[in-house]
């Protein structure tokens, strides 16, 4: 009898921890997906009824391509969030500056673009941390906006995230897959898939991406026939709901 107890009591304890190892399982694979968004605090597109869409643009700075977008910018009065990585801003600090200047958004990418994935809590902190000082030399008064290099994350990583008290911004609409393709087919991809909401993601500020820079002003100018206002994520979350 009392034998029988104790394996229906290890038998339920096994099924307990069996159902707590799968759910822990299902959340793992959930939090990598670029748009999963529980408990942690993460946005890759806006419900709203406002004509406006998040320009964002991802790795860099560069000094030479910095000087070739802000113009496109200013000339279609477009402001954007610039994702930075922690380890270009140190040797682009006069860069990133002209950036807030011009007044446009600048956001943590972590220090050295690695994937953040199977990584210690010390990784992700310092990652996050380093970055963070960086940009608030160069100017940045608040940094609390962070997107994960190549969109991957783990749980480690929105932990951190949450510690640190940043909002972790994914995306909609990009150019991935479509970098090699020539300017008018990259932009004309990117348009049609904009809408209300989007926050959409470019690589324009390495000094390979060409076709995403050329394919700016096709854009932009894409975006507006469409009746859509190229905004900050900070103002487009403000735009939430509404």
């Amino acid at each position: 009898m009392k034998s029988d107890r104790i394996k229906n009591i290890a038998l339920r304890v096994g099924v307990v921890i069996g159902i707590i190892a799968c759910l822990l399982t299902i959340f793992v694979n959930l939090a990598s997906l670029r748009c999963f968004n529980a408990i942690f605090d993460s946005v890759c597109s806006v419900q709203t009824t406002r004509n406006v869409v998040a320009l964002t643009f991802s790795d860099g700075p560069d000094e030479g391509t910095v000087n070739e977008v802000l113009p496109v910018l200013a000339s279609r009065d477009a402001k954007a969030t610039f994702f930075l990585s922690g380890q270009k801003v140190a040797n682009a600090i006069p860069a990133t500056k002209r950036l807030l200047a011009a007044g446009h958004e600048v956001g943590n990418l972590g220090y050295s673009n690695q994937v953040m994935e199977d990584r210690t809590q010390s990784f992700h902190q310092a990652e996050i941390m380093q970055t963070d000082k960086l940009l608030r030399d160069a100017g940045v008064e608040n940094p609390n906006l962070f997107r994960p290099p190549y969109g991957i994350r783990s749980v480690g990583l929105l932990w951190e995230l949450h510690s640190a008290d940043y909002k972790l911004v994914m995306w909609n609409v990009s150019d991935n897959g479509k970098r090699e393709a020539p300017p008018e087919a990259l932009a004309n991809a990117i348009v049609a898939q904009s809408g209300p909401g989007s926050i959409i993601m470019l690589h324009a500020l390495d000094a390979g991406d060409d076709n995403s820079r050329a394919a700016l002003p096709l854009i932009l100018d894409g975006l507006a026939e469409k009746g859509l206002k190229v905004v900050t994520v900070s103002e487009l979350l403000e735009a939430k709901g509404k």
